[in-house]
């Protein structure tokens, strides 16, 4: 059995020289996967609530999956105090690292499983938890041939993006998302991960869900109402907070009636009426 350290060539005794960052957010656990996916992981990392980094290296596993986290690189961290800053009633530290080589051919094809049951989520490498495998020995769980990358469309049941990631799929115009989504109709979810209120739409008529989700990549809000006042009482910026998600697929030949129908189905199944940002 393969484990982290090993294939990473990490020594015992270097491990004290290493952070582990269990990257993940508490709203949206896939907030640092989807931030890779469109190249800004680093960025994303280096802004931190608390100095959470002192120590030479950062070792990134990424929160994929239920138990299975992504090897997102080993960072050194430069001998440079870290920054505060206050952004948009957010207070932090701002870091500044380097990307090392160490490990560089496995970065976003490494998947590890570990399950963690523990809150800590920069802990040393050398960690020996009460319960489960150390931390340098959780094993691998598979290789992949090639990187990941926003340009393989995950399908349809497994679209799970945020605002920023949909904003740059649209405007790169990546073609695997955009031939995917560009024929099917049918209805999808907007969550506000601040709150778990949620949306149930359509596309339907002569849009696809490309079209339509291209409408929210330009404002946030794609004309809906009920999403346009959220954005007017909180602000433009607040569209960062929405995920989107696809619930029902459509062959393009069925009518609006149906997709329509489906809509009202899924809006009673999951109480957006009454609970969250639907008014019809």
């Amino acid at each position: 059995m393969i484990n982290l350290h090993r294939l990473l060539g990490i020594n015992e005794d270097a491990f004290c020289d290493y952070k582990v960052h269990f990257a993940t957010g508490s709203d949206d656990k896939k907030v640092a996967y989807n931030a890779f996916l469109i190249d800004e992981f680093k960025e994303w990392q280096e802004c931190q609530k608390n100095k959470n980094f002192e120590r030479k290296y950062i070792l990134s596993l990424i929160y994929f999956d239920k138990d299975i986290w992504m090897f997102g690189g080993i960072y050194k961290v430069l001998p440079i105090e870290p920054v505060p800053i206050a952004e948009k009633g957010w207070k932090g530290w701002k870091y500044k690292t380097d990307l090392t080589d160490s490990g560089s051919e496995y970065i976003g094809r490494a998947f590890f499983r570990f399950k963690k049951e523990f809150r800590a989520s920069y802990p040393g490498l050398e960690l020996r938890p009460k319960k489960g495998d150390a931390i340098a020995e959780m094993p691998l769980s598979h290789i992949l041939e090639k990187r990941v990358a926003l340009t393989d469309f995950p399908g349809f049941d497994r679209v799970d993006i945020d605002y920023k990631t949909l904003k740059h799929i649209v405007s790169e115009n990546i073609l695997s998302w955009k031939t995917a989504l560009s024929n099917v109709k049918g209805v999808y979810l907007i969550v506000d991960t601040l709150t778990g209120k949620q949306y149930v739409g359509s596309a339907y008529g002569n849009e696809c869900i490309w079209q339509r989700w291209s409408s929210y990549a330009k404002n946030g809000h794609g004309g809906n109402a009920e999403l346009k006042e959220l954005l007017d009482v909180h602000g433009q910026e607040y569209k960062y907070n929405f995920k989107y998600s696809i619930l029902e697929v459509c062959n393009m030949n069925l009518g609006s009636e149906y997709i329509i129908d489906r809509e009202k189905h899924w809006k009673e199944v999951l109480l957006t009426r009454r609970f969250g940002l639907n008014k019809n």
